[in-house]
């Protein structure tokens, strides 16, 4: 039976698949060449995600609101600008926003959450937070709950970080031989001696052991490679690792979900939180607004979806959930995005504007600390000092990106045309649209962050805190 929301159909069941790292021209179905200028083992294939673009509506021009992780998948949930929801550092601050799963059970709908990264989508940002079935490295016990629940309405949410470094892999659990092999025969192939002491030691999921050993190595790896500017060789293991996590994991796992969304009145959602770049000033994803980083894929499937349909219309994270409001029963919030129209998507979109940001609260290892106390004490501490480092707005087909120094002064501005695939270099002046974009900018980060938990009361230390860090209470 098809139920009316709006005039539009409602799915039963929402399912969001998120593919961590994975670049928007890393599907073979969309013509781009930059895998196969890498891969080194036949011809690069993504079949499931082919299958599954030539089958639904692929989004070719969808920004990130962020080049990482936690911010990225906050705005995705939430609907919102990481400056409004609270995430827009890798690991700070808690989500001060309903998100989907919140919004979901509002309305009675179950929840599943299941996620390769606890540490960072987890309780500690608040990713848990409106959960009923809460996940880890576990993509069959937690589809196998929505089977159990498909008699009910349902959100369900898979991630999975093994196009993440160490590409391919993640842990040993899903690559026992093949990760300790690949990390001798690299050390092996490129002359690398493991440090004594370990300057990056950030992790995403809990780890011990020859687990922790050996992604401690393969970053050891990524950073001499890294400070000999080999990027290509970042780039060819970047690549191989997607063909190899395609193969031995989630082929056969997607499979399983197309087959269930065939069979059932739901709406598959496939994407990736941002990208990966190997470059002087792309360092992976997590200090980059560069396109190969903050253009990202996503995918819509499902009965009442346009079939074998490219969208190259500007849209946003942030437009997700908006979207999944309109099709199923979640609650309604204050949103940022804005909805799209899946049986007729080009004609819903119109001209949208997109922002994305890096901020930096330390080093590497300021990082850790800070988030190591977190967890020990599992309860959130006072935020670490921020900076914005970098910055980008879209519109239409023109983007600009901004750097800055640790004092906050403008050192880099470039200006680009957006052909809906790709940037390029704009060679005519274009004082009038930079001049719109600098506006747009300059209107986005006077947004003030609005928790929407109610505060009695503040002491005076921590509006000397928050004045620290710029706000205005």
């Amino acid at each position: 039976m098809i139920r009316k929301k709006n005039d539009s159909q409602l799915y039963q069941h929402i399912i969001l698949v998120s593919l961590d790292s994975l670049r928007s021209d890393c599907i073979t179905a969309v013509n781009s060449d930059f895998p196969n200028r890498f891969y080194r083992g036949g011809k690069f294939k993504t079949v499931m995600l082919d299958y599954l673009v030539r089958r639904g509506t692929y989004f070719s021009n969808c920004i990130s609101a962020a080049p990482y992780t936690s911010a990225s998948h906050a705005a995705y949930f939430t609907g919102c600008w990481p400056r409004r929801n609270g995430v827009y550092e890798f690991f700070n601050r808690r989500i001060g926003r309903p998100t989907l799963f919140e919004l979901a059970q509002r309305e009675n709908i179950y929840t599943i959450f299941q996620t390769d990264f606890p540490i960072i989508l987890g309780d500690s940002l608040g990713f848990s937070r409106g959960v009923n079935k809460y996940f880890i490295e576990s993509e069959s016990a937690a589809f196998s709950e929505l089977i159990r629940r498909q008699n009910r309405d349902t959100v369900s949410f898979f991630h999975f970080g093994g196009i993440h470094y160490p590409y391919g892999f993640h842990k040993l659990k899903f690559a026992k031989v093949d990760f300790p092999k690949k990390v001798r025969e690299l050390e092996s192939k490129f002359n690398i001696k493991q440090a004594e002491v370990y300057t990056d030691m950030l992790d995403e999921s809990y780890r011990e052991g020859e687990d922790r050993e050996l992604l401690l190595k393969y970053k050891t790896i990524i950073d001499t490679l890294y400070s000999r500017g080999d990027y290509k060789s970042l780039h060819q293991l970047y690549v191989n690792g997607i063909d190899y996590f395609l193969k031995h994991r989630f082929n056969r796992f997607i499979g399983r979900v197309i087959d269930f969304v065939d069979h059932t009145n739901s709406l598959l959602i496939v994407f990736a939180d941002h990208g990966e770049n190997w470059a002087p000033d792309s360092r992976g994803h997590s200090n980059a607004i560069n396109d190969s980083v903050l253009r990202v894929p996503i995918i819509m499937y499902g009965n009442g979806v346009r079939k074998n349909m490219v969208i190259t219309d500007l849209i946003r994270t942030i437009d997700v959930v908006p979207t999944i409001h309109q099709y199923s029963k979640i609650a309604s919030a204050d949103f940022d995005g804005l909805p799209i129209n899946l049986a007729n998507p080009k004609d819903s979109i119109g001209f949208r504007e997109a922002f994305a940001q890096v901020w930096r609260v330390g080093d590497r290892m300021k990082i850790y600390k800070h988030q190591q106390h977190i967890l020990k004490s599992k309860k959130m501490i006072r935020p670490l000092a921020t900076r914005l480092e970098k910055e980008a707005v879209y519109y239409g087909r023109c983007v600009l990106n901004r750097e800055y120094s640790k004092d906050g002064v403008l050192v880099g501005e470039n200006f680009y045309k957006n052909t809906g695939k790709r940037l390029i270099v704009a060679k005519k002046n274009f004082s009038k649209e930079k001049t719109n974009l600098k506006n747009r900018l300059k209107k986005y980060n006077q947004i003030k962050y609005n928790n929407s938990q109610k505060i009695n009361k503040v002491n005076q230390s921590i509006i000397n805190d928050l004045h620290a860090l710029g706000y205005r209470v």
